[in-house]
Formats: C-alpha cells, sequence, structure tokens
C-alpha cells in the first residue's frame, strides 16, 4: 500500500540518527615532537578526520608539556600523571602534585599513563605498585579514568608475570573505570581485564604481520570494550616504521580493526569513538 502524502511528510521529517565519521587518537605523546612540527602532525590528524586528541603525560615535568598544548588547541586534551619508568622515591609528594593537576586542570580528563613496567625494570616492583595503587585511588577519588600501562620482562615467561601483578591489583582495589593502552597480552589476560570492565585499547601493532596472536585478541574483544590509538611517535603501522608514528594513522588501525573483525569500518568508527568521548568525557 502506497503512503499518502501526510505519511511521506512524516517520514522524512522523522530525526535522522547522527552518524559519528570521525576518530580519536586516545593516546598520543604531542609533547614529545620537536615543536617545529606538531601544528604539521596535527594538521595531518585533521586531513584524515582524526578530529579529538588525548596527548598523555608519563611523568610531573610532562603534564606541564602537555597543558600548554591542550590549552591552545580546543580538540586536544591531556593527561595527568607519573608511568612506572619515571618514579622517584617521594610517592607521598609525587603523588599530591599529580592530585593536584587532575583536579584543578580543566583540561586534565584522565589519571595517567600509569601501572607496572617489567621490561625496562628502572624501580623495585613494590614501589610501582606503591605509585598504581596510589594514582587508582586519585583517579577514583576525582571521578577520572585511568590510562594503564602494562608490560612485561624481556626474558621468557616474564610477560605474564607483570600481568598477573597488575590484574591482582586492579581486583583487590575493585577499579574498572580504566583502560588497559596499546594491550599486547595474550587471549587469558585479555579476558580477565575485560571481566574486570576494563577498556581495551589498540595501536598500529595489530598491523604488524608477526602479531596473529594479538589480531585474534581484537577479533574476540567487543567493539564496545575498546578503543583505538597511537602511542606516537614510538609506534608506527606496517610499511611505514621509516619515521615517527603520526594521530592520522588511526584512520588505518580503525580499517585493521574492521579487516580482523570483518565488519564495516564506519561501525568500528563510531563505537569506539563514542567509547572514547564516554570515557573521557570530551
Amino acid at each position: 500500500m502506497r503512503a499518502t502524502g501526510a505519511e511521506r511528510h512524516e517520514l522524512q521529517c522523522e530525526p535522522q540518527l547522527e552518524i559519528i565519521m570521525y576518530l580519536i587518537d586516545t593516546h598520543c605523546h604531542l609533547s614529545h615532537y620537536e615543536k617545529a612540527d606538531l601544528k604539521a602532525v596535527i594538521e595531518r590528524a585533521g586531513q584524515a578526520d582524526v578530529k579529538k586528541l588525548i596527548t598523555v603525560a608519563c611523568n610531573l615535568e610532562q603534564i606541564g608539556e602537555c597543558l600548554p598544548i591542550a590549552d591552545e588547541y580546543e580538540f586536544v586534551w591531556t593527561t595527568a600523571g607519573i608511568h612506572p619508568t619515571e618514579l622517584t622515591d617521594n610517592v607521598e609528594r609525587d603523588l599530591e602534585k599529580v592530585y593536584e593537576y587532575a583536579k584543578n586542570e580543566e583540561k586534565v580528563v584522565a589519571i595517567g599513563e600509569i601501572g607496572l613496567d617489567y621490561y625496562h625494570d628502572t624501580s623495585p616492583h613494590d614501589l610501582q605498585a606503591a605509585f598504581f595503587i596510589g594514582q587508582l585511588n586519585i583517579a577514583r577519588e576525582l571521578n577520572k579514568p585511568a590510562i594503564i600501562h602494562c608490560r612485561g620482562g624481556k626474558n621468557p615467561g616474564e610477560n605474564e608475570q607483570a600481568f598477573i601483578d597488575m590484574i591482582k591489583i586492579l581486583e583487590n582495589e575493585k577499579f574498572s573505570n580504566g583502560v588497559m593502552h596499546c594491550f599486547s597480552g595474550n587471549k587469558v589476560e585479555a579476558e580477565k581485564i575485560l571481566d574486570l570492565g576494563l577498556m581495551l585499547s589498540f595501536t598500529g601493532i595489530i598491523t604488524y604481520k608477526n602479531n596473529e596472536e594479538l589480531r585474534e585478541v581484537v577479533a574476540d574483544t567487543p567493539l564496545t570494550q575498546m578503543m583505538l590509538e597511537t602511542d606516537c611517535p614510538y609506534i608506527a603501522i606496517d610499511g611505514k616504521q621509516d619515521g615517527p608514528g603520526q594521530p592520522a594513522y588511526v584512520a588505518d588501525i580503525a580499517k585493521a580493526v574492521a579487516d580482523i573483525k570483518g565488519v564495516p569500518v564506519e561501525e568500528v568508527i563510531r563505537i569506539t569513538t563514542e567509547n572514547a568521548e564516554r570515557f573521557f568525557g570530551v
């Protein structure tokens, strides 16, 4: 049966769902680029439809370097946190500074990057745990998400220990408002982290030919618990390792996820962007 003119008018006037077709780099290090190159890096991101950027700090000095960038660009936000390779012996003093930045700076949208690093192993594991737990408590008190780093040791079997210790801390702290950034663990570790309610974030390493196991993790991870990042300038994508990574490469990572999961890239973009906007409040 054909629709009447009035019915056709009603159909035409039905509200249309907004289609998100831009990306977010949820983890980059803009303060690590040469100042002369930064404007071009950000412009290339925009040309690739990467419209929002989270530039992540790894120590107190970097927080001070990231804030002016976030203030200059309305679509850039930043974080406050101390990376496990950047620790001092003065836990209380340093945590207080992280707290003050996170509480008082409007553009600080997360606590990070924080966590455990048994690869570089520059600090005792108990000190790493103390800083990690302390910063999780700051995130909880200020109702901000945490960006979590976990990297295992250089020898066989040591990678698992880092994730074992990480998961134990998260369980003990009952902390779920976080993302495991640049996830590089196995299926079992991914499942445990997802079961705790955290997000997993993937970088360009999923495009490298020798990372089939990690691509299997991507295939098993629900899009609703996934975000995308570059961790640039330190990680590029397959075929572009001859230069520093770029926020623009998020578009390539989205395409890789779509290929792995067998879904339209538009679906990956929409869901991961919605996840990031909800997670960071941007």
